[in-house]
């Protein structure tokens, strides 16, 4: 499907600028039906192995945590009491079908891996505990930002280039 986009010039009516532009369309006979494009997920790398002590229990588990992903940030939270609530240990247990002190330790491994990373967030009123995972195994958007960078820079350093990661330094000798 195509659309016509025209400018005119105001005083005069004239157009003075045409083209014609393509617009996408939910199916498409070669390509197939978009499916989902406006729904939240995530993206693996088939070039990126997960770390060797991980098991195949562990990957499912951390594949379903990785639905929990609030998109663009990669923290584990949900949709709650007026706004974006960080997932804990004991939620984290809940979606995993586990005991809490196998969540416990599920949660410990990972950081130890380097799949999750723990932050401590303090606000006036408390102080919230959040759970980020490393965009090498689940990204929820195709960009990188500069908190998921220095919360993973160990690993993602061996797969960013240089030039990027000079504008990260950048960024951090700005603040």
């Amino acid at each position: 499907m195509t659309k016509k986009v025209q400018y005119l010039d105001n005083e005069t009516g004239e157009v003075f600028f045409g083209k014609t532009v393509g617009v996408g369309k939910r199916f498409d006979p070669e390509k197939g039906y978009l499916f989902r494009n406006q729904a939240g997920g995530f993206s693996q790398f088939y070039d990126i192995p997960f770390p060797t002590d991980m098991s195949d229990i562990e990957i499912g588990r951390m594949t379903r945590l990785a639905k929990q992903m609030i998109e663009r940030t990669n923290m584990l939270g949900y949709r709650g009491n007026g706004g974006i609530r960080p997932h804990t240990p004991q939620t984290i247990a809940k979606i995993l079908n586990v005991e809490e002190r196998q969540a416990y330790n599920f949660i410990k491994k990972m950081i130890d891996l380097g799949i999750m990373a723990k932050v401590k967030v303090e606000s006036k009123f408390q102080t919230d505990i959040q759970y980020y995972v490393n965009p090498l195994y689940y990204a929820s958007s195709n960009r990188i930002p500069l908190n998921l960078y220095l919360l993973f820079r160990l690993q993602l350093d061996d797969y960013i280039p240089s030039w990027a990661r000079k504008l990260f330094l950048e960024q951090i000798e700005k603040k």
